[in-house]
Protein backbone atom coordinates (compact mmCIF):
# COMPACT_ATOMS: atom_id res chain seq x y z
CA UNK A 1 0.00 0.00 0.00
CA UNK A 2 1.26 3.43 -0.83
CA UNK A 3 2.03 5.47 2.29
CA UNK A 4 4.50 7.96 1.27
CA UNK A 5 3.58 10.57 -0.40
CA UNK A 6 -0.20 9.96 0.03
CA UNK A 7 -2.36 9.08 -2.21
CA UNK A 8 -4.52 12.33 -1.27
CA UNK A 9 -1.06 14.19 -1.88
CA UNK A 10 -0.83 12.69 -5.39
CA UNK A 11 -4.42 13.15 -5.78
CA UNK A 12 -3.82 16.71 -5.65
CA UNK A 13 -1.25 16.96 -8.68
CA UNK A 14 -3.96 16.29 -11.24
CA UNK A 15 -7.31 17.28 -12.72
CA UNK A 16 -8.62 13.98 -11.70
CA UNK A 17 -7.06 10.98 -10.00
CA UNK A 18 -7.18 9.12 -13.48
CA UNK A 19 -4.82 12.01 -14.59
CA UNK A 20 -2.97 10.81 -11.60
CA UNK A 21 -2.83 7.02 -12.28
CA UNK A 22 -2.40 7.80 -16.26
CA UNK A 23 1.15 10.23 -15.37
CA UNK A 24 2.33 8.11 -12.42
CA UNK A 25 2.10 4.61 -15.00
CA UNK A 26 3.70 6.55 -17.98
CA UNK A 27 6.81 7.63 -15.98
CA UNK A 28 7.15 4.26 -13.81
CA UNK A 29 7.28 2.56 -18.15
CA UNK A 30 9.55 5.30 -18.10
CA UNK A 31 11.76 4.01 -15.28
CA UNK A 32 11.27 0.24 -16.02
CA UNK A 33 12.93 0.91 -19.33
CA UNK A 34 16.04 2.61 -17.71
CA UNK A 35 15.08 6.55 -17.27
CA UNK A 36 17.04 7.78 -14.34
CA UNK A 37 15.12 8.61 -11.38
CA UNK A 38 15.04 12.50 -10.87
CA UNK A 39 14.57 12.09 -6.43
CA UNK A 40 16.34 9.56 -4.33
CA UNK A 41 15.49 6.21 -4.99
CA UNK A 42 16.96 4.14 -1.97
CA UNK A 43 14.25 3.83 -0.06
CA UNK A 44 11.83 3.73 -2.60
CA UNK A 45 10.45 -0.68 -3.00
CA UNK A 46 9.35 0.00 -6.89
CA UNK A 47 9.29 1.66 -10.20
CA UNK A 48 5.58 2.63 -9.17
CA UNK A 49 6.42 4.02 -5.83
CA UNK A 50 9.37 5.92 -7.62
CA UNK A 51 6.85 7.17 -9.79
CA UNK A 52 4.75 8.71 -7.00
CA UNK A 53 7.19 9.97 -5.15
CA UNK A 54 8.76 12.08 -8.27
CA UNK A 55 5.10 13.18 -8.87
CA UNK A 56 4.59 14.27 -5.77
CA UNK A 57 7.59 16.16 -5.87
CA UNK A 58 6.69 18.18 -8.80
CA UNK A 59 9.74 16.24 -10.67
CA UNK A 60 7.10 14.80 -13.11
CA UNK A 61 4.13 16.97 -14.29
CA UNK A 62 1.21 16.59 -17.00
CA UNK A 63 1.62 18.44 -20.13
CA UNK A 64 -1.68 18.87 -22.29
CA UNK A 65 -1.38 17.38 -26.30
CA UNK A 66 1.32 15.80 -28.14
CA UNK A 67 4.92 16.29 -26.40
CA UNK A 68 8.34 15.21 -27.47
CA UNK A 69 10.65 14.27 -24.86
CA UNK A 70 14.04 13.05 -23.99
CA UNK A 71 14.21 10.86 -21.06
CA UNK A 72 17.50 10.85 -20.58
CA UNK A 73 19.17 6.99 -20.00
CA UNK A 74 21.27 5.65 -16.96
CA UNK A 75 24.29 4.85 -17.67
CA UNK A 76 24.23 0.78 -17.46
CA UNK A 77 20.90 1.04 -19.66
CA UNK A 78 23.32 2.81 -22.71
CA UNK A 79 25.65 0.69 -22.45
CA UNK A 80 23.32 -2.38 -22.93
CA UNK A 81 22.03 -1.08 -25.49
CA UNK A 82 25.09 -0.49 -27.06
CA UNK A 83 26.21 -4.29 -26.71
CA UNK A 84 22.88 -5.31 -27.81
CA UNK A 85 23.08 -2.87 -30.73
CA UNK A 86 26.54 -4.68 -31.37
CA UNK A 87 25.54 -8.28 -31.00
CA UNK A 88 22.61 -7.50 -33.47
CA UNK A 89 25.72 -6.32 -35.86
CA UNK A 90 27.31 -9.29 -35.38
CA UNK A 91 24.58 -11.76 -36.12
CA UNK A 92 24.17 -9.93 -39.11
CA UNK A 93 27.85 -10.32 -39.91
CA UNK A 94 27.83 -13.86 -39.55
CA UNK A 95 24.57 -13.97 -41.28
CA UNK A 96 26.19 -12.62 -44.18
CA UNK A 97 29.59 -14.20 -44.53
CA UNK A 98 27.49 -17.79 -44.14
CA UNK A 99 25.39 -16.95 -47.42
CA UNK A 100 28.62 -15.68 -49.31
CA UNK A 101 30.10 -18.80 -48.26
CA UNK A 102 27.15 -20.68 -49.55
CA UNK A 103 27.36 -18.80 -52.81
CA UNK A 104 30.82 -19.51 -53.04
CA UNK A 105 30.24 -22.96 -52.63
CA UNK A 106 27.71 -23.31 -55.46
CA UNK A 107 28.70 -24.72 -58.72
CA UNK A 108 29.37 -22.01 -61.57
CA UNK A 109 26.53 -22.91 -63.35
CA UNK A 110 23.88 -22.47 -60.50
CA UNK A 111 25.52 -18.68 -59.68
CA UNK A 112 23.33 -17.57 -62.16
CA UNK A 113 21.47 -14.02 -61.77
CA UNK A 114 18.09 -16.11 -61.02
CA UNK A 115 20.31 -17.81 -57.89
CA UNK A 116 21.46 -14.81 -56.63
CA UNK A 117 18.38 -13.25 -56.76
CA UNK A 118 17.15 -15.85 -54.58
CA UNK A 119 20.11 -15.91 -52.02
CA UNK A 120 19.93 -11.78 -51.75
CA UNK A 121 16.06 -12.48 -50.69
CA UNK A 122 16.82 -15.25 -48.16
CA UNK A 123 19.21 -12.28 -46.95
CA UNK A 124 16.85 -9.30 -46.95
CA UNK A 125 13.85 -11.76 -45.04
CA UNK A 126 16.82 -12.47 -42.28
CA UNK A 127 17.07 -8.32 -41.94
CA UNK A 128 13.70 -7.91 -41.88
CA UNK A 129 12.69 -10.93 -39.08
CA UNK A 130 15.40 -8.83 -37.24
CA UNK A 131 13.58 -5.73 -36.14
CA UNK A 132 14.61 -2.46 -34.60
CA UNK A 133 12.89 -2.49 -31.25
CA UNK A 134 14.21 0.62 -30.85
CA UNK A 135 12.39 2.17 -33.84
CA UNK A 136 10.21 4.14 -32.08
CA UNK A 137 12.55 5.97 -30.18
CA UNK A 138 14.25 9.11 -31.12
CA UNK A 139 17.23 8.95 -32.66
CA UNK A 140 18.80 11.25 -31.23
CA UNK A 141 22.20 9.67 -28.50
CA UNK A 142 23.08 12.27 -25.69
CA UNK A 143 26.21 13.94 -25.62
CA UNK A 144 28.76 13.22 -22.62
CA UNK A 145 28.26 16.79 -21.98
CA UNK A 146 24.48 16.54 -21.96
CA UNK A 147 24.96 14.13 -19.70
CA UNK A 148 27.30 15.89 -17.56
CA UNK A 149 24.69 18.78 -17.46
CA UNK A 150 21.35 16.51 -16.10
CA UNK A 151 23.86 15.31 -14.02
CA UNK A 152 24.65 18.38 -12.12
CA UNK A 153 20.67 19.44 -12.77
CA UNK A 154 19.94 16.84 -10.69
CA UNK A 155 21.66 17.59 -7.77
Amino acid sequence: MLTDPSIEKLKAKGASPYDVAVLVSKRARQLTEGAQPMVDDRDVANVVSLACCEVAADKVVAAEGEQKVYVPITREERIRREEEQKEKERRAEEARLEREAQYSALPEEEKSDDALDSLLAKVSEGIEDEGDEFADEEDYEPSEEDLAAAESDEE
